[in-house]
């Protein structure tokens, strides 16, 4: 059956299929790609090892005793264990289902329910966990202020009500506000390259919707689905600013927090210990991604063939309208309300959850758009977000689609060279990049060009997983057709791999464009009045305490993203996806 619908099911890209007369300017640029990758991933790396086994007289250990004897780490680990866990557990489903229907069944509401699920990462993640504390600060919130204005005719005190986001529920709530569109993407991405044949097949075999979702639909995608899991899990570890805003109130301590609490929480800062737990975590999420790789590898699923297809989608019937209606419920309490809340509070003067509608001014937009620093941070941001988006996912592709063909030995090393960054939390690799390339012979600290270099390798992973993701889809039959029409190695990768990898790679862009945008954690370490990106300014914004003025700059960065990202996922689609 997989033949008769253009399904290549469970085979890979042939191997040696597109010439292999000596080495290719191909082979050449792949070699090219792995070196500089390796290099400015390796030496940082390289750089933080030493580090870590050496001391004033050589060779030294005391460093791991006084890492493993500091006083909250173990608390750190146990709650970034759970956190972990929960989210990658949540996030992943709530994903695949939101994916599946917008996707996949007529219960799709056009460009609306395409775009509200991606509305979190058109906020930076400060922004977006700050819209969340002006919606559920027990006392000051939205949320609070609202109920109790509306309960006091019923004489219910004010003491009675409390809505607390400074809690576990309430931090694992905004980690999914910023997770499940990150695996939406991903997993998104996936069902728009199949062919809906098979499903159409199951459907009229008389399988149920729900039959056809987790029998035919998810297994077609575990490429999808498995690079989802681990991408949120890689998010999850490294992410700094959900829990700087929300954990930390809450007195729950995960370990980027802990992390930045030993680089500026002390003096002197104890760095050395940072960077062994930086490669501690680096070691776990190694392994991690060795075990989903091995599952996707030993896996079966549906691939791209070669014939014309259509997307024709599930009718849900009756379920139609209940399924829309938890979607978009879903979705607008989650995407919506945070921008509506920061929007609020960007036009007061000061955050008051009473809101005064005749005092209302559009002064902080005028502020965040002509005030030179805050100007300043949105075009270096934006220039960022784009070039590093675009070299991120170039090199990935071009690796992916190269590994895939090569096979072999190759194809798992070019996969561990594109993944090492990951195995570094961003804070670390900030750290390695400012300690190997700041200083003499290099000399870019203060500059673009060090946060460029630093966002381009820590989010290759994000890249590289979209691109793999992508690739896997890919069956045999088109490369095969070239090979036999004659078509070079290079002439095959440009009109028909890189092509019908777009939309992947297309979806790894916008994670990264949207991320970049508004990252805290490598600001933090690389970026300053020189060089000042808009993670520098908002983290500025909240220590003076200003809200008005980071809810104005959170606005300003969701249009500019939100117009980036749609125009990219809008554009770049499979051809043979419906609308």
């Amino acid at each position: 059956m997989a033949d008769t619908l253009g399904f290549a099911s469970g085979q890979a890209l042939p191997r040696a299929t597109l010439g292999r007369r000596g080495i290719t300017a191909v082979d050449v640029i792949a070699f090219v790609l792995v070196a500089g990758v390796l290099l400015f991933t390796g030496y940082p790396l390289l750089t933080m090892i030493v580090t870590a086994f050496s001391g004033e007289h050589g060779f030294d250990l005391s460093v791991w005793s006084e890492t493993f004897a500091g006083r909250g780490l173990a608390e750190a680990t146990r709650n970034t264990v759970i956190v972990l866990v929960a989210c990658v557990t949540l996030s992943v489903p709530i994903a695949t289902f939101f994916a599946w229907l917008n996707e996949r069944t007529d219960a799709h509401m056009g460009a609306l329910s395409t775009f509200l699920p991606i509305v979190p990462l058109l906020l930076p993640p400060t922004a977006l966990a700050i819209g969340w504390l002006f919606l559920g600060d027990p006392n000051a919130g939205f949320i609070a202020g609202l109920t109790r204005w509306a309960l006091a005719p019923l004489g219910v005190p004010r003491s009675a009500i409390t809505f607390g986001i400074y809690s576990w529920p309430g931090l694992i709530f905004v980690y999914l506000l910023f997770l499940v569109p990150h695996a939406y993407i991903i997993i998104a991405a996936g069902f728009r390259s199949l062919d809906p044949s098979l499903e159409e097949a199951a459907r009229m075999s008389g399988k149920s919707r729900l039959q056809c979702l987790f029998g035919v639909s998810i297994p077609a995608i575990k490429p999808a689905i498995g690079s989802a899991a681990l991408l949120t899990a890689i998010a999850t570890v490294e992410l700094y600013s959900i829990p700087a805003i929300v954990a930390t109130p809450a007195q729950i301590l995960v370990l980027p927090t802990y992390i930045q609490r030993l680089l500026h929480g002390q003096f002197p800062p104890a760095t050395n210990q940072a960077v062994v737990l930086g490669l501690l975590m680096a070691l776990a999420i190694g392994a991690v991604w060795l075990v989903q790789r091995r599952v996707a590898v030993h896996s079966q699923y549906a691939r791209i063939g070669g014939m014309g297809v259509r997307a024709n989608r599930i009718s849900m019937g009756r379920m139609r309208t209940p399924a829309r209606i938890v979607m978009f419920a879903y979705l607008a309490a989650t995407s919506v309300l945070p921008i509506l809340a920061l929007l609020v509070v960007s036009l007061q003067r000061y955050w008051t959850p009473i809101v005064d509608w005749k005092n209302l001014s559009i002064a902080k937009f005028v502020d965040a758009v002509v005030q030179p620093q805050s100007r300043d941070a949105i075009v270096n941001s934006t220039i960022l977000g784009v070039a590093a988006g675009t070299i991120a996912v170039l090199i990935a592709g071009t690796l992916a689609i190269y590994a895939a063909d090569a096979g072999g030995r190759r194809e798992r090393w070019i996969g561990l060279a594109t993944k090492l960054p990951a195995t570094m939390s961003t804070l670390v690799l900030a750290i390695g990049m400012l300690v190997a390339f700041g200083g003499p012979p290099f000399r870019l600290g203060g500059t673009l060009a060090i946060l460029l270099i630093c966002h381009v390798i820590s989010r290759l992973p994000t890249a590289s997983i979209a691109a793999e993701s992508s690739v896997a889809q890919i069956g045999s039959q088109l490369v095969e057709a070239s090979r036999v029409n004659g078509s070079s190695k290079a002439r095959t990768f440009r009109r028909i791999l890189l092509p019908l990898t777009a939309p992947g790679l297309a979806a790894g862009w916008a994670l990264i464009f949207a991320v970049i945008v508004g990252d805290l954690t490598a600001a933090a370490m690389l970026a300053g009045p020189s060089n000042t990106v808009i993670g520098y300014r908002i983290q500025n914004i909240y220590d003076f305490g200003t809200y008005s003025d980071l809810a104005a700059l959170g606005v300003v960065i969701a249009v500019v993203s939100g117009i980036a990202v749609g125009l990219v996922l809008r554009f770049v689609r499979p051809r043979y996806s419906g609308g």
